[in-house]
């Protein structure tokens, strides 16, 4: 789970600025804060303010360091430093993630300037049941030093560790946690205390999972012929119209030619490399899910390396008449996309999406999100949302420690302000007060100069 996350000299960011789930002291709808001796976790934040506050560039720091730790630096990272500073140019940029993995707390985090893309320092630390902590690893690439800290107790595990880290001092464009996790699945079986890297490295690839407007979340995973006729029954409770899903094969030549020959190469490439490791008939065939917009299949193999290619396709009111995804509505493509949030496949994961109101009827968005926190009772799923919609103040249904603010300042740069910072009256509602001037969160009018405009 989320614990916080804080960046600085990143796209509107400048100083420190730090984003949490820490719950707070009210007990409204305490029954889905996750609560343990060392921590007490909100499991939705909604985050609201004005269009070009900043709310999508917290996202897109979310993303940056998650790229970086499984992929390294990302297309146009050169220019992403704050940039209405001009000293801030040749300055480094911090990010720093607290995250719950496996029952234990660590922070992560590295500096890197953005207009080089120099990776300058890189940290792992485990917090203990006070507040001590232990260092695991410490590299700095300006001093050429890599540090093994008293988390390990093993001679040969630190010695490992030692090697590849001393190994990495001069690569300045590299994560260590990337390079520790790159093809060393035999070392991490050798040598077991260095797993709680591994650990570390997953969180980022599996349990996170970042979504703008016009990506995907992580695609249908959950689209199975076990669980189609639950999908089914969702969508059509939430007014959709549609009544059943049904799974239906295509033929290869027609998806061939639809995408690139270097994409479906690939595919069936990693399919039958993924066959060749099954062991036994029983094992479950690998299959690949390929999403975009508006168009959806799955790649399957069987144990002669044959490929079929299925879809989805969905019946409304009338039965026995079938539509594909394409010819469904934008809105409905959307709520495919977000309805997994309310799946159990999605137990233990952390879904940063941005505009979750895109395409989305109002009363859509606070249904979804109602769903969602009625399901966070039971599993521990954290949900962390963008929006505009203001009904979801409205709706009551939320606790402050759940609604959070992104503002600019005087000088342009992003603020995050957590509701409780503003100290309402009990006595005051959150959505007047979005309205009457306490909170920076709506669009700011210069009446005079938008009268003249239009006279």
């Amino acid at each position: 789970m989320l614990i916080q996350f804080t960046v600085s000299n990143f796209l509107s960011f400048d100083e420190k600025e730090t984003f949490s789930m820490a719950g707070g002291k009210a007990r409204k709808y305490s029954e889905r804060i996750f609560s343990d001796k060392k921590l007490k976790l909100t499991k939705c934040e909604v985050i609201l303010g004005a269009n070009a506050s900043g709310k999508s560039n917290l996202v897109s720091a979310f993303q940056f360091m998650q790229n970086m730790v499984l992929h390294g630096l990302p297309r146009g990272f050169s220019n992403k430093y704050y940039r209405l500073n001009p000293e801030k140019k040749n300055a480094p940029s911090d990010f720093e993630i607290k995250i719950l993995c496996d029952s234990k707390v660590f922070t992560y985090g590295f500096s890197i300037v953005l207009l080089t893309g120099s990776i300058l320092k890189e940290y792992l630390y485990e917090h203990g049941n006070s507040d001590s902590q232990k260092v695991l690893f410490e590299r700095d690439t300006t001093t050429e030093t890599f540090v093994v800290g008293q988390y390990f107790k093993q001679p040969d595990t630190i010695a490992k560790l030692n090697n590849y880290g001393e190994d990495s001092v001069n690569d300045q464009e590299t994560l260590f946690l990337s390079i520790i996790n790159k093809n060393k699945g035999k070392m991490f079986s050798d040598f077991p205390e260095l797993q709680v890297l591994r650990n570390v490295f997953e969180w980022f690839a599996i349990k996170l999972n970042i979504s703008f407007p016009d990506s995907i979340l992580t695609g249908y995973p959950y689209f199975t012929d076990s669980n189609l006729e639950e999908i089914a029954e969702l969508l059509n409770a939430l007014g959709t119209g549609i009544s059943e899903l049904k799974v239906v094969e295509l033929p290869v030549e027609v998806i061939k030619s639809k995408i690139p020959d270097e994409l479906y190469n690939k595919i069936v490439s990693d399919l039958e490399k993924a066959n060749a490791r099954i062991r036994s008939d029983e094992d479950d065939r690998p299959r690949i899910m390929v999403r975009s917009y508006k168009e959806f299949y799955t790649f399957e193999i069987d144990a002669d390396n044959n490929v079929t290619i299925t879809t989805i396709e969905f019946s409304h009111e009338k039965e026995d008449v079938y539509f594909d995804l394409n010819e469904e509505s934008d809105g409905t493509a959307r709520l495919l996309d977000l309805i997994e949030i309310l799946f159990k496949i999605s137990d233990n994961r952390i879904f940063v999406i941005d505009e979750i109101d895109r395409c989305l009827h109002p009363a859509m968005t606070v249904k979804v999100i109602e769903l969602f926190l009625e399901m966070a009772r039971k599993r521990n799923t954290q949900l962390i949302i963008t929006s505009h919609e203001s009904r979801l103040l409205a709706a009551d249904f939320l606790r402050n420690d759940e609604i959070c603010f992104v503002s600019k300042n005087d000088q342009g740069a992003s603020i995050i302000n957590p509701l409780e910072k503003y100290q309402l009256r009990a006595d005051k509602k959150v959505y007047a007060a979005l309205f009457d001037g306490t909170l920076d969160a709506i669009p700011v009018f210069d009446e005079h100069k938008l009268k003249s405009i239009i006279n």
